[in-house]
């Protein structure tokens, strides 16, 4: 899955129950045909691998989580369903989950058996793996190479049981991404997902077919082909000449260009992703910004203008409604303090407040373009002198509490609210860059975390969140979209969060 990142570099589900029961040019010949028996696309980079205990690049989890699977699955709302388990009981507290296993066999032809989860979770956790994505097995108990794991029993051939140290909502969701996909134990590449890989010409092409033997419903998509090509003028001229059928990866001014063509505007698709940046105070070097200051400086940005100007049109991102993303559930659409810089000068004024604002920032080539444009709207707005600081070692800063005002972002790498919310707000988190203690927000993650309903974890999730956002601690800016181009007359369910789309689902 794509590799975590400190806090603002990005790169950040689960179902829980008792149980679960414009003219377009003409394509070319190898472009598919009307409807979709054949897909074919093009990235700009490879795959990195394709061995589940290893996966934490985005082209390597979109294309593994068609070939592999896990106990669960993630649905159209990114919310877990059955999958290798077609069913479960959690039990005390919501620290034993019991799966039961469905028939269903490995593209190798091997059946799947409980005993190989075992098999594959604790090769992850091997130090000869070398996995980075140790972490994730957190939620059972272990989170570094070459601890055991005492936490998963094989209770027959068909039945696995977890019990977890302490009860953790975001689990279900963690079991249908990797490292907890399974593979055959005798082949790694052979996965149990709906497609099979047929070759790979690792940097060139991966082909790739539908699974006769699986265990679900039949994809209509009967064969994949992926190009890779990292130039995105030529990534782009295979899409306009008809050449492939789906295709993302380009660059804000590219896709601007393509779009004024109102016969080619119908082809593009806004994504929203897992990664949302905003402005936060450090309650330590922030110290001097009140509450009534902390409010007139979200009245005196335009969220609209941020991401117009800074962000390509709006080709890369979306005004924020909420701190947590659009792709990510619990997203809101929230009634953020709106644009008013004359309130917001006039309470500056009446606080007192100086004649200078600090703003600093790593120095992300996109973060500065954003910066530039918050300089110019807060000096407009509040009649204050704005300085930029580009910070080099910008992490390290923010972690020593020497930043009063910052610009901050967040990928999750999970598509669940505590991904989000564990790692900005709670008080213990490294990457808890606000320094921000409150014993509410502190309260509504333990309920989210210990919550044993889907409903009641959402719940406390949303509660936390408005907390800090009443208290202005934080300011959303903006939320992440990956724009995808797809031909006429195929229609592509996306999803979004950390995997965009499903072969299977495309028509």
């Amino acid at each position: 899955m794509v590799v975590r990142a400190a806090s603002a570099a990005g790169l950040a589900l689960t179902l829980l129950a008792s149980s679960c029961t414009p003219t377009a040019p003409k394509p070319s010949p190898s472009a598919s045909p009307a409807g979709a028996s054949h897909l074919q696309l093009i990235e700009a980079e490879d795959a990195q691998t394709l061995d589940p205990a290893l996966i934490d690049d985005p082209t390597s989890l979109q294309i593994g989580s068609e070939i592999f699977e896990g106990l669960t699955a993630l649905d159209a709302n990114n919310r877990p369903v059955p999958a290798l388990a077609q069913r479960w009981e959690i039990s005390d507290a919501g620290r034993t989950y019991t799966f039961h296993l469905r028939p269903a066999h490995y593209q190798s032809g091997a059946t799947v058996q409980a005993k190989d989860a075992l098999t594959a979770w604790t090769r992850a956790l091997d130090p000869a793996t070398a996995s980075p994505n140790t972490i994730f097995f957190s939620a059972l108990g272990v989170r570094y190479p070459g601890e055991m794991l005492t936490t998963v029993q094989v209770v027959d051939s068909t039945t696995l049981r977890l019990l977890l140290p302490r009860a953790d909502s975001e689990l279900l969701t963690l079991l249908a991404l990797p490292p907890y996909w399974l593979s055959d134990p005798k082949l790694l590449t052979s996965g149990t997902g709906p497609y099979r890989l047929d070759r790979w010409d690792r940097g060139r092409t991966l082909h790739l077919s539908a699974f006769d033997n699986y265990w679900g419903a039949k994809p209509s998509v009967r064969n994949v082909d992926i190009e890779i090509e990292p130039d995105n003028v030529k990534r782009l001229d295979r899409f306009t000449s008809g050449g492939v059928d789906i295709a993302h990866g380009f660059t804000g001014p590219q896709l601007l260009a393509f779009a004024r063509d109102p016969q080619q505007a119908a082809k593009l698709h806004k994504v929203p992703n897992a990664r949302t940046t905003w402005l936060g105070f450090n309650t330590v070097a922030g110290s001097g910004y009140g509450p009534p200051d902390r409010m007139a400086i979200a009245q005196a940005i335009d969220r609209s203008r941020v991401t117009d100007l800074a962000l390509f049109g709006s080709m890369l991102a979306a005004p924020a409604t909420d701190l947590l993303p659009t792709g990510v559930p619990g997203h809101l659409t929230r009634q953020l303090p709106a644009y008013d810089p004359a309130a917001a000068r006039n309470a500056l004024d009446q606080a007192g407040f100086g004649p200078r604002i600090d703003l600093y920032y790593s120095t992300n080539s996109t973060v500065g373009r954003v910066a530039n444009d918050l300089q110019d709207q807060l000096n407009t707005a509040t009649g204050r002198t704005v300085v930029l600081h580009p910070t080099g070692d910008f992490f390290n800063q923010a972690a020593l509490d020497k930043l009063p005002l910052f610009i901050d972002t967040w990928s999750a790498d999970v598509p669940y609210p505590s991904d989000f919310l564990e790692n900005v707000l709670r008080a213990s988190s490294q990457f808890n860059n606000l320094r921000l203690f409150d014993s509410g927000v502190e309260q509504a993650l333990d309920q989210g975390r210990a919550a044993l309903t889907w409903d009641d974890a959402m719940k406390a999730y949303q509660q936390a969140e408005g907390l800090a956002l009443a208290q202005n601690r934080l300011i959303p800016l903006y939320t992440g979209i990956e724009p995808y181009l797809v031909r006429p007359g195929l229609h592509v369910p996306f999803i979004g969060g950390t995997i965009a789309y499903r072969w299977e689902n495309v028509r």
